[in-house]
Order: structure tokens, then C-alpha cells, then sequence
């Protein structure tokens, strides 16, 4: 006999800490140890994958607990569909796995087919009587079944409607009729999948949809990153969403952007603030979403899991690979992954290949586009409109002329100012500003400053497999147009798994995805719609135009430093575009291996190994020819005079170029012994759990600094670094301070180490529990051993009400089960937070200038007292299914406290601190969730069905540590604070607006009655809490139809219950169009409805524009801004996405040779309802400051297609 041996060989880093470096390293050990011994049992002789199996008169489900130990297929059935069935007799001996089924149902009244790596178990269909027909010709049908992913259908029952002959598809999903006339008509039909009627013919390809009806708990799995179980044995809280409407939201490729509004209680964030960078610097990033409401202040994301192992984000997973999701809610379903779970967790399995299946090829593509801005949403003045309101405000005495040299004077200000110098006519002046205001830019900004944004992608998958080994390959590709011209980002991806079976007691699985990302953008204007209106970018001919005001200096002084440093001073922001460039290259690489070792009886080994690895690059450059860097070089430049000889500090050639670097490499090593078994005849299911499990994430990333570089060469000059870090006097434009390093290094390493438990049972398929245990251990922390042992725990139980005998009688009834769940939680600190020691930072003497050389300052003091947070969570939730499952779901109800919180708290001066961390806040959030699935409408060719989410969360912070004096005052509340003692997250603070007096001037109602407009008049008793920015109710509605081979799916999202300030004017004192940037010069035209005159104060609450520091002294215009008119609901509902498909008939696949074909168009993003009347969206509003950011697009419309051959 032959044995192999596989061992996998990981280095293990230098661990910081000497207990945590030998607790891994022992582990690694053991790890290789345990697979030697395990793995040498195997014999390269026993590839194939067999049941070997004796017993007598054994209830069925104890055969299937043997099977599926040994062959790794997962049985599913109804217990009912068991009850009454014969007990079995078999003798098998190296059987297949087909043979093996076929023996133990033999004499049942059971059927079976294979789907993946489970077995469906259900009735057999009843035999129908066949009567001959009376002079049929004979005729000979055969045909295939498959799903709508082309996959076969074993057990799909088909009757030919004259004959009244009945056959069943068989494994391969074909089924095969002979004596027909070819008149007849073939109905297939399943349980699982709506039912399909065609016209016969001699080779059928037939495509049957699964039913959108709620599957029953048996049939729905739950996946918690440890273990796979069916949802009938799941205690804990968890939502899966509608894989369909995942892979059909081509709108984005961001992962938790498809998960919007397909799950309670997860709320994904849109529009503004939507998207959070990876920390390693790779600009990967994941759209931002809140599970349950915010439990902590330092940061409220779910914790990823890919594959079983933990992520960073899902930049290396490709969409169009995604097999299953799992949102993990409670303390039951994610305590098991411990003191990082507090936020809830998302699980995400890839696709994988299917044993004894036939090789396939699958193609998947779609085309985005998005378009330009929507340039409408934002309101403001047009050029006649603002060239009037500069000529209402002008007032050339409270800005004198001669104080504006180091100011930005835009053309209508200059106009002006050279008609009250006596430079040019009042004529000339009015004929000028004339001339701007019949112009407008926003044509040539649309045509040369956008474009539409085009998103393509492609994937081409190859899978199929035998009885030992099955493979899923897939080739990807994305291209990226974003809407600023010259930007782009191609992405390559290719991903395999594989599964091998090695005898009868060796499963080995292999995922490896790896995906290059490459992008590159060149040195585009950053415009917004705050632009002058009147400043074109061409003239009539096409040439590009100069801006020199934008230089933001006097013309004299402009031309004056010209002048003296001999450097051009001009501006022409188009020629400028092409003087830069920013290339990125991303690449991330991640490879997780299972292994599963059958030892003896039910007890088994498994081990889990995850690698990830992402490195990357971006390169930016601005060459000399820009103003950025000229503005820069004429700070270095020393040139008393226009005849002195400049003397040059920094290059004039070249460019000024960046090059970062950065890598992430993470590992996990998980080793556990799980046994399973099925008690008292199968009536009960036991399943334990209990390993280790070592993490370590690191990052690095290096920053270089050139001047001078030169593309061509590589080269770049020696700057003096240590005299322009300490500034130098006596420049062109006074002085002159370089404060970027040439080169800067930037590392973390974190590392765990954690044991954990687990365990499950479930008796007589009624009653159910659930444990969970882990003890984690840190490097972030500098507590003590024993500030660690802290281990998260959990407990559930769930009764299956609906199996108790009872309730049998009550038909309409299908499913009913009351579940309960409490538990231990926690998040870690950040990095450096706790720390055993003091962190020490360098400073060289280039910076500091101190003669002794360089030095060491404390960055933080070393805090030995922090420990994890931890979040106590209930949860009680009821899941049910009545009138034939037509109508299902579940309602829940949780309650979860966090303590522990990271605060800062005040220390003793003398100490050299001000302050440290502790474990000092609290947050509670309590909650509703309402999931309901309805099948509305069902025939023989029309289906409606629809599913309803709803979530409500009320969160408040009870404490954050001692606050600062600060915090206790109006301009910190008015601010828009995240959070605040006493309040929900995002509190909104507003004045009681009490109109504008006889000068325009804002006022206020104090809580005395009183009315003032004196600046320093409120108190923070004097503020209103207006509600929280984040909305307290949010769902999702959707509706799909079916029309024989069309559907139609449409998903509204709603948010409920919060409240934003309205985007008003905000400027009332200084200059317009002052500003040198693209996007700070222009306002609402509402400000033309300012109150001018007394009187006006009777028809408008828009105070007055006062010039000069007499705005500041007399009033606050905030009063206004943020008073209590400007805060109105952020409520509304949005249709999402609507999506039409449609599935090519059978007759015309057969045609085109394929197995299945689907086209499909979608368009999102309609704001069907919205509760304020200013035409806001909330998406796009700064909710808590006020104010309209540019969407991208205004709606997106996809196309795509799904092939398979």
C-alpha cells in the first residue's frame, strides 16, 4: 500500500511579544504534526469516493449521517416526509454514492436528486394510472432538464398530458417518453421549481425557474464562518439576501453595495460618505454600512469573512463568483468569531465546482453607463444673475483695492474696481460686466470637463468534476470610465477552486483568487458647480484660456514675482492636464485551503489556512509646468530684485513625483476537531466543536519624495532637505517651508490568538441549543494576561412549535418556531490605544533644528488598563409560514449594550498628558425587524410575489468617558457632533429662529421667551435637539413578477424618521467670487431674495448682507442657517433598481446550440417619495451642515447577458 503526504509549510513572523510568539509557534507545530499523522491514513490507491456501510434495521436518517460522513454530501429533507418510513438492512462495501442512495431508498416512498454537494431526500411522486391511447403513433421523446443556471434537475416529475404517461428526470436530468404522438403536450412540475408546459418534440431542452415562494427552513442553510447548518437547527439571529437581485445590481461591483435593502437591519450607506478606504494604503475600498446601529465610537463596520477566513475588505472577490451570503446579527450567530463581532458579521462563500458534473462554460457580462453629473440638482445663479447680486453687494470702501494683493479678484470684480479707480468708464465697466453675464460656461464644462461613465465587465467560467475531484475556474475583466475625462481603471481577475476527495476520509479544498487592478488619471480639474458661471474655458476658435486671477494674488504682484524669480506666472488650467498623472497599480492575492479528515466516527479533524497578500503601487506626478509646483519653486526662489540673479533652492526642470509602495500580507491558521452524530435513531442532531486559531495582519507602506524627476530617465536632483524643513526667509514670496520627508517607512502588525468552542443540538427536530465560546488574545493590547481573559460567549435555543403534535391538525400552518438568544460580544482597541510600554516617534534634527542631533518624543504613554469592549446582546426572534408557505418570515426583537467603550479621560498635568484611554463609554440600541416574503399570485403562467424588510433602531450613548468643558458648549453641539452624551448618534442641535429685525439681522427665542440676535446671547439650554441624522426606520420593498419567460423585479428602498438641514445660502458678508479654486464662487440664487431694506423683514427670513467685520459683531448668521425653519425631514423612498429579463425558450437554444441564454436591462435610482418639499436628496445632502454635493448620475442604466454552453 502507497501512502502520501502533504505538508504545508508557513513561516511565522517575529512576534513582539514573547507569550503570544510561543502560544503560535507551538500551534504551527502541532498543525504540521497533526496533518503528517492524519493525512498518512490515506492510500493513493483510494481516490475514488465510496460508502462502506453494514447495518440492520437502522432508521434512514442514521444511513444518511453515514453517508454523508463519508462521501461530504450534505443530506436535506422534510422530517415529516420520513415519518412512518421503513426501517433498512444494507451490506455495502466500497458502493458508490449513487448505489448507496438507491439501496437505502429501494423500498421507500422516497425520491432523491443531487444538487451540488447535497442530497434533496422528498416523496416520490404518486404513480399514475396509464391507460393506453387509442391509435397513437408511435413517437420517441427524450430531453434534458436544467435550472436557470443550466445546472441538470434530477426528480422533476413529467407528464405527457394525452398519454397521461408519468417519468421522472433522472440524475443527469434527462427523461426519455416512447410512443407519443407528437401531438401531445409534456408538463413538468416540482415541488421546488414552477412548473413548465410545452408542445413535444424529439429532443427537448427544458429550463425551469425555482419557485420564489420562501423555501422551508429545511431547505435554507446557514453559514457562520465555523460550520454549515440547516436553518431549522439555527438559534441565532442571521439574513441571507436574494442571490438573484445580488448578481443582477451591475450598477456597482462594491460587494455591500448589492446588499442594500436585501437585509434587515443592515443599513448601507449611499451617496455621501458611502465608500471607506482600505488602511493600507491601496486605495481599496468597501462601501460603508451599520448593522443594528452604531455600538461604538471608534468605528461600526461588520467584520468580513471570506471563505471562512477573515478580510479586510472584498476587493479580491469577483462579483460574479459570489455563491452564498450570510449576514451574521446576533451574539449566537457571531460570537463564535469573538472580540471583533460586535458589529455583525458578513460571511461570504465563493462558487465552487460540482461533483460527477459534465464540463460547463458560462459567460456573464454587462454594460453600465451612468452618464454625467446631474448638473440640475444643484441651484445656482446664473452669470446675469450673479453679475447683478455683484453689483448690489460691490463696496470697494469696506474692500479697499489696496488690501486685495494677496487676493483673488475675479473679472466682474476687477471690471468694478477699475471703474471707481477712474481706470476705465462706468460705460466700459457696465459694457464688460455685460458682456459676462450673457454668458455661460456650464456647456463647455459638461463637454470638456466630464464625461459619461461607462462601467463593462466579463467573466468566463469553466467548472465540472468526477466522483473525487470537481473545479470552478473563472476568467474576469472590468473596465471603468469614470465621468472626469482622462481617469481610468482596468481590473483583471482570475479565481479557481477545487475539491478533492482522497479516499474515502480526505476532503481537500483550494480557493485562489488574484486580481490586478490598474488605473491611471492625469492632471484633471476638480470643478464643481460653485464655479464663476461666466469664466469659459475656449474661446470662439478653440484655443484654451488663461485664468490668471486664479493664481490668487494682485496682477502686480503676480507679474512682480515673475518678474523677480523669472518664472512664468500665467495660468491655463486646460494646458495643464496633460502636466500630470497619477498611475496605480494594485494586485491582491488570497488563497484559503480547507482540509477535512474523517478519524473515527463522527469525529473528525478540519483545518482551515488563509494567505492573503495585496502589494501595490502609485505614482503621482506634477510636473514644473504646473502652478501648483511654480507657486512652489517661487517660494524657494531667492531674488530680491528684478535684476538680482535668482538663486534656486529647488529644480526648475522635471517635476515633483511620489512613489508609495504598499503591501499587506495576513495569515490564519485554524485547527479544529469537530464531531457530529445523530442520536436516538436520527431523532436528534449533535454537532461539537473546538480549536485554535491564530491571526496576524501586517502592513507597509513607503513613501518617496523626488524634485526634480525626470520621466525619461528616472532621475531626480539633491534638495537640501535639512535647511528648507526649517524654512527659508527672504524668498520671492517671503518665505518658503518644506515640510514633506524624502522618504517616510509605515508599518502595523497585529496579531491574535484565539481558542474557541462550539456546540449544537437539536432534539427530536423540535428543540434546539446553542454554545458558543472563544477566548481571544491580543498584541494591541499592554494589559496584563489576565485584562485579556475575557472570553465572548453566547447561548440560544430555539423550539420548532410547528412539530409539536398539537398543532398538527391546524393545516394552514406550515411553519412556527420561537427562537431566544443571549451572549457576549466585543471590538478590539485600535492600533496604538493600549500599549504595554511608551510609543516612541523620531525626530530628526533636519525638522527640529536642535543641535544635540536627532531625538525621541513620546508619541502615547504606555496604558495598561485597557482591555476589549464588549457588547451584551438579546435577541428573540419568531419565524413562521402559513397557507401552504405562501405568506413567511420572521420577527425579532434585540436589545444590545456595549460597555467598555474607548474614551478619552483627563490626566494630571504635571503628568506631561492631557490626557489617556480608558474603558469608559456606554451605548445601548434596541430594535424591530419584520422580514415577510409573500407569494401573491400564482398560475400556470404568472407568478407575483413580493418581500417586505422593515428595521427600526433607537440608539443612545450614555456616556463617553468625562467630557471636556468643550463639549458643554453651543458651538460644539452646533457643530454637527457624531456623538454626544444622552443623545442618539449624529444628534442635530438648532436655534429657535425667531424672524429677522428691522436690519436683516437673524434672531433667536431663548427659553426665557426672550428674543435676541446678540452673538453670544445662547446657552447650550437654548439649543433644540431636533433628532438624528441617521434614520431610525429603513427597509426594503420588492416585487417580482413572472411571465412565462420574462420577469420583471423592482426594489424600493426607504430610510424613515431622520432629519437634515436645508442647503441655504451662506454667504452674507465678503466678496464674491474671492475664491482661487473651481468650486467656492457662486451661491443659490435664493440669495437674490436677501432682505434689503426695512420692511423686507415682513416677506423673507434671508438676513442681509452686511460687508466688512460689522457681520461678525452685530450678529450670527448661523441663527438662521441653523435655526429651526432649516431643519426639515430626511424621510424618502427611492425605487432602486428595476430589472427586466428575459429566458431564450428551449426551442431556440436548440438552435443556437446552447444550454441557456438571458438577457436582462435594468435602470436605477428614482426618488419615488420624499417628506421635505425643497426637492433634496438625502443621499446627496451633508445632513447634519447642510449642503447639495454633485451627484455622479442621475439614473444608471445596465445591460446584460448570461450564457451558458
Amino acid at each position: 500500500m502507497q501512502f502520501k503526504c502533504f505538508v504545508l509549510l508557513m513561516p511565522l513572523p517575529r512576534v513582539h511579544r514573547q507569550g503570544l510568539s510561543t502560544k503560535i509557534g507551538l500551534m504551527m507545530k502541532l498543525t504540521v504534526v497533526l496533518l503528517f499523522v492524519l493525512v498518512l491514513q490515506v492510500s493513493a490507491t483510494t481516490m475514488a469516493q465510496t460508502v462502506t456501510y453494514t447495518g440492520k434495521a437502522v432508521p434512514l436518517e442514521k444511513v444518511f449521517t453515514a453517508i454523508r460522513q463519508q462521501t461530504g454530501y450534505k443530506f436535506f429533507y422534510r422530517t415529516e416526509d420520513l415519518q412512518g418510513t421503513p426501517a433498512v438492512t444494507l451490506q455495502l462495501t466500497n458502493a458508490s454514492l449513487e448505489q448507496a442512495l438507491k439501496a437505502a431508498l429501494a423500498e421507500q416512498p422516497l425520491s432523491y436528486y443531487l444538487e451540488g454537494k447535497t442530497v434533496f431526500i422528498s416523496k416520490a411522486p404518486a404513480p399514475v394510472a396509464v391507460a393506453p391511447a387509442a391509435e397513437t403513433p408511435p413517437g420517441e421523446v427524450h430531453g434534458v432538464v436544467r435550472d436557470s443556471k443550466g445546472r441538470p434537475i434530477p426528480g422533476i416529475t413529467v407528464i405527457a398530458k394525452h398519454a397521461r404517461t408519468v417519468t421522472v428526470s433522472n440524475e443527469q436530468g434527462m427523461f426519455q417518453f416512447r410512443n407519443l404522438a407528437m401531438s401531445d403536450t409534456l408538463m413538468f412540475s416540482s415541488v421546488s421549481y414552477e412548473p413548465v408546459t410545452l408542445p413535444i418534440n424529439d429532443f427537448m431542452t427544458v429550463i425551469m425557474r425555482e419557485r420564489t415562494v420562501a423555501l422551508s427552513s429545511v431547505t435554507v442553510t446557514y453559514n457562520n464562518g465555523y460550520q454549515v447548518l440547516s436553518a431549522e437547527r439555527a438559534t441565532g439571529s442571521f439574513g441571507k439576501p436574494d442571490m438573484k437581485v445580488f448578481h443582477e445590481r451591475v450598477g456597482t461591483n462594491d460587494l455591500v453595495a448589492r446588499l442594500e435593502g436585501q437585509v434587515a437591519g443592515l443599513v448601507v450607506t449611499t451617496g455621501l460618505n458611502a465608500s471607506i478606504v482600505n488602511r493600507n494604503g491601496s486605495g481599496a475600498s468597501v462601501n460603508a454600512s451599520v448593522l443594528r446601529g452604531t455600538d461604538n465610537t471608534n468605528g461600526d463596520q461588520p467584520l468580513y469573512v471570506l471563505n471562512g477566513v477573515i478580510v479586510h475588505d472584498f476587493s479580491a472577490v469577483n462579483s460574479d463568483d459570489i455563491e452564498d451570503i450570510t449576514v451574521l446579527k446576533d451574539a449566537a450567530a457571531a460570537a463564535i468569531w469573538g472580540a471583533r463581532a460586535s458589529n455583525g458579521i458578513i460571511v461570504v462563500t465563493t462558487k465552487s465546482g460540482t461533483k460527477n458534473q459534465r464540463l460547463t462554460v458560462s459567460y456573464s457580462g454587462y454594460l453600465n453607463y451612468q452618464g454625467k453629473p446631474n448638473f440640475g440638482y444643484q441651484p445656482m445663479m446664473n452669470s446675469h444673475q450673479f453679475i447683478q447680486a455683484a453689483r448690489e453687494i460691490f463696496d470697494p470702501v469696506s474692500y479697499p483695492y489696496r488690501s486685495l494683493t494677496y487676493s483673488t479678484i475675479a473679472p466682474h470684480d476687477q471690471f468694478l474696481y477699475d471703474a471707481y479707480r477712474g481706470k476705465i468708464t462706468q460705460a466700459q465697466a457696465n459694457a464688460g460686466l455685460d458682456s459676462l453675464a450673457s454668458v455661460n460656461n456650464w456647456k463647455q464644462v459638461k463637454d470638456l470637463l466630464y464625461q459619461p461613465a461607462l462601467t463593462d465587465n466579463h467573466s468566463l467560467s469553466v467548472s465540472g468534476g468526477t466522483n473525487a475531484y470537481s473545479f470552478y475556474a473563472t476568467l474576469g475583466y472590468t473596465g471603468t470610465q469614470s465621468n472626469t475625462p482622462g481617469t481610468k481603471s482596468n481590473a483583471y481577475r482570475i479565481a479557481i477552486s477545487q475539491d478533492m476527495n482522497l479516499g474515502s476520509r480526505v476532503h481537500i479544498g483550494l480557493n485562489t483568487t488574484m486580481i490586478n487592478t490598474i488605473g491611471s488619471q492625469d492632471n484633471a480639474i476638480a470643478i464643481s458647480h460653485g464655479f464663476l458661471p461666466y469664466q469659459m474655458f475656449r474661446d470662439n476658435e478653440g484655443n484654451n484660456l488663461d485664468m490668471n486671477y486664479l493664481y490668487g494674488l494682485s496682477d502686480s504682484l503676480r507679474r512682480d514675482y515673475g518678474a523677480r524669480s523669472r518664472i512664468n506666472t500665467d495660468y491655463n488650467p486646460m494646458n495643464e492636464r496633460k502636466y500630470g498623472y497619477q498611475h496605480i497599480n494594485n494586485l491582491s492575492l488570497n488563497a484559503t485551503a480547507n482540509i477535512a479528515v474523517e478519524i473515527w466516527k463522527g469525529i473528525r479533524f478540519e483545518g482551515t489556512y488563509g494567505y492573503q497578500k495585496a502589494p501595490g503601487s502609485n505614482q503621482y506626478y506634477q510636473d514644473n509646468k504646473t502652478l501648483a509646483q511654480r507657486k512652489n519653486n517661487i517660494a524657494f526662489t531667492v531674488a530680491p530684485t528684478v535684476n538680482a540673479v535668482p538663486v534656486y533652492y529647488l529644480p526648475l526642470t522635471g517635476g515633483y513625483y511620489i512613489s508609495t509602495n504598499n503591501d499587506q500580507r495576513n495569515w490564519t491558521i485554524r485547527n479544529q476537531l469537530v464531531y457530529t452524530a445523530t442520536p436516538r435513531g436520527g431523532k436528534d442532531a449533535l454537532s461539537l466543536q473546538a480549536g485554535q486559531e491564530a491571526q496576524e495582519d501586517y502592513t507597509y507602506r513607503t513613501d518617496a519624495t523626488s524634485y526634480g524627476y525626470n520621466n525619461q530617465l528616472g532621475s531626480s536632483a539633491l534638495v537640501d532637505y535639512k535647511t528648507l524643513s526649517q524654512g527659508l526667509f527672504g524668498t520671492v514670496s517671503g518665505y518658503g517651508f518644506l515640510s514633506r520627508q524624502p522618504f517616510t517607512i509605515n508599518t502595523t502588525l497585529t496579531r491574535y490568538n484565539s481558542y474557541f468552542a462550539l456546540g449544537n443540538y437539536t432534539f427530536n427536530h423540535k428543540y434546539s441549543v446553542d454554545l458558543n465560546w472563544r477566548q481571544d488574545h491580543s498584541n494591541l493590547f499592554g494589559s496584563d494576561v489576565s485584562s485579556q481573559n475575557k472570553p465572548t460567549w453566547s447561548a440560544g435555543a430555539k423550539w420548532h412549535i410547528a412539530g409539536e403534535e398539537f398543532l398538527q391538525p391546524v393545516k394552514w400552518l406550515n411553519d412556527l418556531a420561537l427562537r431566544a438568544t443571549y451572549g457576549i460580544t466585543g471590538n478590539s482597541p485600535y492600533l496604538g490605544a493600549a500599549t504595554y510600554q511608551d510609543v516612541l516617534y523620531s525626530v530628526p534634527a533636519s525638522q527640529s533644528g536642535g543641535v544635540a542631533g536627532d531625538a525621541l518624543s513620546i508619541s502615547s504613554p504606555a496604558n495598561r488598563s485597557v482591555t476589549w469592549e464588549r457588547t451584551k446582546t438579546t435577541n428573540i426572534g419568531v419565524d413562521f409560514a402559513v397557507l401552504k408557505r405562501r405568506i413567511s418570515g420572521a420577527i425579532e426583537w434585540y436589545d444590545r449594550i456595549s460597555d467598555g467603550l474607548l474614551a478619552s479621560t483627563p490626566l494630571n498635568p504635571f503628568s506631561g498628558y492631557t490626557s489617556t484611554k480608558g474603558n469608559l463609554g456606554k451605548y445601548t440600541n434596541q430594535g424591530i425587524e419584520i422580514t415577510l416574503h409573500t407569494q401573491n399570485i400564482v398560475t400556470e403562467n404568472f407568478s407575483w410575489s413580493s418581500t417586505f424588510l422593515f428595521s427600526y433602531n433607537k440608539n443612545k450613548l450614555v456616556a463617553i468617558g468625562i467630557p471636556n468643558s468643550y463639549q458643554n458648549t453651543v458651538s460644539y453641539r452646533m457643530q454637527g457632533v457624531s456623538y454626544l452624551p444622552g443623545f442618539a448618534t449624529n444628534p442635530l442641535f438648532a436655534y429657535k429662529f425667531a424672524g429677522l429685525d428691522n436690519m436683516g439681522d437673524p434672531q433667536i427665542r431663548l427659553t426665557d421667551k426672550t428674543i435676541t440676535k446678540s452673538p453670544t446671547a445662547p446657552t447650550i439650554n437654548d439649543i433644540y435637539y431636533m433628532g438624528t441624522t441617521v434614520a431610525p426606520y429603513n427597509g426594503n420593498l420588492a416585487n417580482t413578477f413572472l411571465y412565462k419567460a420574462f420577469s420583471f423585479t423592482a426594489n424600493i428602498i426607504y430610510n424613515l424618521g431622520n432629519v437634515m438641514r436645508r442647503d441655504v445660502n451662506t454667504f452674507y458678508t465678503g466678496r464674491l467670487g474671492a475664491s482661487s479654486s473651481f468650486g467656492s464662487d457662486n451661491y443659490a440664487p435664493s440669495f437674490l431674495d436677501r432682505w434689503k431694506q426695512p420692511g423686507d423683514e415682513a416677506h423673507t427670513n434671508i438676513p442681509a448682507y452686511v460687508p466688512g467685520y460689522q457681520s461678525y459683531n452685530r450678529r450670527n448668521t448661523d441663527f438662521y442657517t441653523k435655526g429651526t425653519l432649516n431643519v426639515v425631514s430626511a424621510s424618502y423612498a427611492k425605487l432602486r433598481d428595476m430589472t427586466l429579463a428575459y429566458t431564450l425558450p428551449p426551442s431556440t437554444l436548440r438552435t443556437l446550440k446552447i444550454q441557456r441564454m438571458e438577457v436582462y436591462v435594468q435602470t436605477t435610482n428614482f426618488m419615488i417619495w420624499k417628506a421635505n418639499h425643497d426637492g433634496i436628496d438625502p443621499e446627496y445632502q451633508s445632513l447634519s451642515y447642510g449642503g447639495r454635493a454633485l451627484p455622479p448620475y442621475k439614473h444608471a442604466y445596465n445591460v446584460g447577458l448570461n450564457l451558458t454552453f
